[in-house]
């Protein structure tokens, strides 16, 4: 349906009111650069970067008559910040009192702290106790403060305008894919209860109109333990469902039938590092740890997972607030709220360190850079449409890896296609806007349906199931057994329990016991619940490992029963990675091409890349008859292919193409693919294998793709004769056989992909898996090894490839159903190149070529303009997609640094093997490197360390998580 002027009108408005409320909205890291400029512009005349102006602090000095301060330094600094986190975190009330010692072991360098000299070649010109004075004249908390109410004077009114066009555009997007009339009609209700009964698309009046909640639907906040979201809205709905509003996430809207579906998905969004952590973006950051009684939301979240194999818990809505006003006033109000709180949680004024100087209280401020990480992005334009996954960003990327210019941008980019969606002429004519929705009848005789979502595999999991899936901590077991590991040697002999609060609880020096069958055991209060949890006597900091306790009728202290009665389901094992049984997919009829199935053992060596000179027939073994049959035969299938290739494409007649759609240069990665799949059936994304940023994409953006209806992945490298049939056990469960985890980790190995192990090959088959996308491989031995004596035909790779991979895709549409796709494979194949059309062009799909740039460059997508590249033979040829997509993303340093020099920072960690035990190697506050064994446990993995009581035996994924999680508490990774 095509826009009327009017609405032609209220669009450009609205995109106008987004780029005026974006630009001014405060950002603190682009404030603190520009506080940092002006200092050095002040006090050294000269051009620097501020970003790479460094304050060291070391433990000893060297008197030298070269250098401005006098000192010079031949040692790694202890601390380290650039001059905007300075200016941010100010300097130490210690540097106050002590200002005039700040120039003999701090100083500021142009040199990060992994140099190691520092001395008049590195020695920016500017006094430590002149930056001091400066900072205390900006007193930069105050300005930042001063900032934020200027904004908010200015844009509320329009703040909450785009917060109600946001919502709006996510009902738009979940109707989209949603083919349950009765879910439909529940969305809708919602969005008329919230959002009044507007138009589609709603005129700018109706978006900037209040309306308050109607009858039979109840608004409410979401909390946890009392922990109120600052940007979730939960609906209750009169026939037993509840809906939650999250902004900022890729599925935003969430409906479900019963308290037991709620906690179940709590309980998924939170079971890893890095989803936990974005989860947490949704509350205040003084909500994150622990204060007074309050043991903090993530400690909180810890609790929740005790009894993962039941059906609720107490603490998610214990506050359970009605919110009687406008839905998207309270959003607005919220996001004021949690800007100010959050800038004071994190930022030091004048009157802060006044404070600690009269008091004489040097406070460590160890917490800065996990606060830093909720403030510094701006969190509050979630509501908006400018959420970390609206942006495309992961939380580490937001934080650390782009510059203000490009966050931004993607700020923008989001907010309007936020906008966008609201006013897409196809979403416009889908299910949402219809009205034969509204005629469904929720009320029907014999009341709703409160069928759970989580129906299938209801059998309780055997033990087997159970130990082989499970985190050992967590694994349900009988009372005694779950208390084995918290016991200890305590006596409470002669010691009196409390009462009150206290009752059945012993106060000792070393914290609280309880005793449970005799037996003591150490405790926590956790305020929030006001309750008692049995923890870990030599980790009590930490609630990974907890029992929470009851006191009985008897006034004694017993366990908390652990899950259901028969048993944990089946599908309560997803949470752990194990994926649902899916129905097997149809076979695909074999090619001609493939290796016969009973000599695939004889060539499984050489289908790994071995044996080249013998598979080829360069060398003959004669003692080995059999193995050189095979690979007779493996020649005379590549020739084969080869033949039939080359006489495809002599005579080949093309698809017509798909419309290549035209995108803002800063497009985000959300509007890229939805504008793809609004013309094709078909996305090959075409990479250099060793670069990164192809592979962010699909993975960051996987549940993107799984919106859009994307079924299947399509890779190159992976053989259909070799590695599919543990490709489809891996689609079905989740598991990932060994062999195929052996190939792919050294697919990886070869390419010398991400060392950090984040956007590798292994990684994009995790993520397709666990989105649901099945991953089917496009080639074959004889495409893949070819194995040629000589010098092979021209393009023969391309076109043996290619011609391959066509007739996969068009036999797995055909036998398995037809359904949009993406495709990764490397960029001569996925467009035309020397005259070998493409896999897009075979398919009538969109070819986006991806190329990695520089982390200080903005990030763009265009139409390729293509790029020379030099051949095997040093010959310049030309590579060119439809689309390119520029992606900045930091790249490995060069494995060739030792261990030593790589992390010279303390803080900086890495992983390596030793003697074929992986260890998390870390550089410690006293300089010395220290190295702790990766343990295993089934598929986890973890460390026990006890000196980090949030990592200490924590069981997670694999080392991607470990990695995540110990970035989050302020160390850097740096690859080994």
């Amino acid at each position: 349906m095509p826009l009327t002027t009017q609405q032609t009108q209220d669009h450009e408005q609205l995109q106008k009111l987004a780029r005026q409320l974006v630009k001014h909205c405060p950002d603190m890291r682009q404030m603190a650069r520009e506080v940092a400029s002006h200092i050095l512009k002040k006090h050294t005349r000269g051009t620097f970067d501020p970003d790479n102006v460094y304050l060291h602090r070391f433990k000893a000095a060297q008197s030298s008559p070269r250098t401005f301060s006098g000192w010079e330094h031949r040692e790694v600094p202890y601390q380290s910040l650039t001059l905007p986190q300075l200016v941010m975190q100010r300097l130490d009330v210690n540097d106050q009192d002590n200002a005039d010692l700040l120039s003999y072991r701090t100083g500021f360098y142009s040199d990060g702290a992994h140099k190691g000299v520092f001395d008049e070649h590195n020695e920016i010109p500017m006094a430590p106790r002149d930056v001091l004075n400066e900072l205390w004249n900006i007193d930069f908390c105050s300005a930042f403060h001063q900032n934020l109410e200027t904004f908010w004077a200015r844009h509320a009114d329009n703040f909450r305008t785009l917060a109600k066009a946001n919502f709006l555009s996510k009902v738009l997007e979940t109707c989209e894919h949603e083919s349950d009339p009765t879910r439909l009609a529940r969305y809708r209700r919602v969005a008329t209860a919230l959002a009044g009964d507007a138009g589609w698309p709603p005129s700018l009046s109706q978006l900037q109109q209040q309306a308050k909640p109607v009858t039979g639907v109840r608004l409410c906040t979401f909390d946890i333990g009392g922990h109120t979201a600052t940007d979730i809205l939960r609906v209750e709905l009169d026939d037993g469902y509840q809906l939650l509003y999250t902004p900022g996430d890729v599925d935003a809207l969430h409906l479900f039938a019963s308290h037991s579906e709620l906690y179940w998905w709590v309980l998924h969004n939170t079971n890893a590092a890095q989803n936990r952590a974005r989860f947490m973006t949704h509350f205040a950051s003084a909500d994150h740890g622990e204060k007074t009684s309050a043991v903090g939301l993530n400690h909180l979240i810890d609790v929740l997972f005790y009894n993962w194999g039941g059906t609720a818990h107490d603490a998610l809505n214990q506050s359970n607030a009605t919110l009687h006003a406008d839905a998207f006033t309270h959003l607005r109000d919220a996001a004021r709220q949690r800007m100010s709180d959050d800038a004071h949680f994190s930022l030091r004024s004048n009157a802060d360190l006044r404070k600690q100087l009269w008091i004489g209280y040097l406070k460590a401020f160890g917490t800065f850079a996990t606060a830093m990480a909720a403030v510094d992005w701006p969190v509050a334009l979630a509501a908006v449409g400018a959420g970390l996954a609206d942006t495309g960003l992961n939380i580490d990327q937001a934080v650390n890896g782009h510059t203000t210019a490009q966050r931004k941008a993607g700020v923008i980019g989001a907010v309007l296609a936020a906008i966008d969606t609201l006013f897409n002429a196809t979403l416009l004519g889908g299910p949402a806007v219809t009205g034969e929705i509204a005629e469904v009848d929720l009320h029907a005789e014999g009341g709703p349906d409160l069928t759970p979502v989580e129906t299938e595999e209801p059998a309780a999991a055997t033990p087997t199931q159970l130990a082989e899936w499970v985190p050992a901590p967590l694994v349900p077991a009988e009372r005694a057994h779950v208390l084995a590991p918290f016991e200890t040697n305590v006596l409470l002999d002669g010691q009196t329990a409390g009462s009150g609060r206290f009752q059945g609880i012993y106060t000792l020096d070393d914290g609280f016991y309880a005793q449970i069958d005799g037996f003591p055991y150490h405790v926590r209060y956790i305020g929030e619940l006001r309750s008692w949890a049995v923890v870990d006597p030599q980790n009590p900091f930490s609630f990974y490992r907890n029992v929470p306790i009851r006191l009985n009728d008897e006034g004694l202290w017993q366990p908390l029963e652990q899950g259901l009665r028969g048993g944990t389901p089946q599908f309560r094992l997803k949470l752990w990675g194990r994926g649902a049984s899916a129905t097997p997919v149809a076979e695909l009829v074999p090619t001609a091409y493939e290796v016969d199935e009973a000599l695939r053992p004889t060539l499984l060596k050489a289908s790994n890349g071995g044996d080249g000179p013998n598979l080829s027939g360069l060398t003959y073994n004669p003692n080995n008859r059999p193995l050189e049959e095979a690979y007779a035969r493996f020649r005379s299938l590549r020739d084969l292919l080869a033949d039939d290739a080359q006489a495809y494409f002599a005579n080949e007649t093309l698809p017509a193409r798909a419309q290549i759609p035209t995108l803002q240069a800063n497009a985000s990665a959300k509007q890229i693919i939805r504008s793809v799949y609004e013309n094709s059936e078909g996305l090959v994304i075409g990479e250099s294998h060793t670069q990164l940023g192809s592979k962010q994409l699909l993975i960051d953006n996987m549940a993107q793709l799984k919106k859009q209806n994307v079924r299947v992945l399509y890779m190159e490298h992976l053989m259909t004769d070799f590695q599919q049939a543990d490709l489809n056990l891996f689609n079905q469960t989740g598991r990932m056989p060994e062999a195929l985890k052996t190939y792919v980790t050294d697919l990886d190995r070869g390419w010398g992909t991400d060392p950090a192990q984040r956007y590798t090959f292994i990684e994009v088959l995790r993520s397709a898996q666990k989105h649901g996308i099945r991953v089917q491989a496009i080639d074959c031995m004889a495409s893949y090894r070819q194995a040629w004596v000589g010098n092979r035909p021209a393009a023969i790779r391309q076109k043996m490839m290619n011609f391959f991979a066509h007739r996969i895709i068009a036999a797995d549409q055909a036998a398995r159903g037809a359904s949009k796709w993406v495709a990764l494979m490397g960029n001569t194949h996925s467009n035309t190149f020397e005259g070998v059309p493409g896999v897009s062009e075979l398919q009538g799909a969109i070819g986006l070529r991806v190329e990695d740039i520089e982390i200080g460059r903005p990030g763009s997508v265009t139409a390729d303009p293509g790029r020379a590249v030099l051949d095997e033979g040093i010959r310049e040829t030309h590579i060119r997609g439809d689309l390119r997509l520029q992606v900045p993303i930091a790249q490995p340093l060069s494995a060739s640094q030792t261990v030593e020099g790589i992390l010279a920072n303390p803080g900086t960690f890495g992983f390596k093997d030793v003697e074929g035990q992986m260890n998390l190697v870390h550089r410690s506050k006293d300089l010395s490197l220290q190295y702790t064994p990766i343990r295993k446990d089934g598929e986890f993995v973890y460390v026990e360390r006890a000196s980090w009581p949030w990592l200490d035996k924590r069981r997670l994924p694999n080392l991607q998580e470990m990695t995540f999680q110990l970035s989050r508490h302020g160390l850097k990774y740096l690859p080994l």
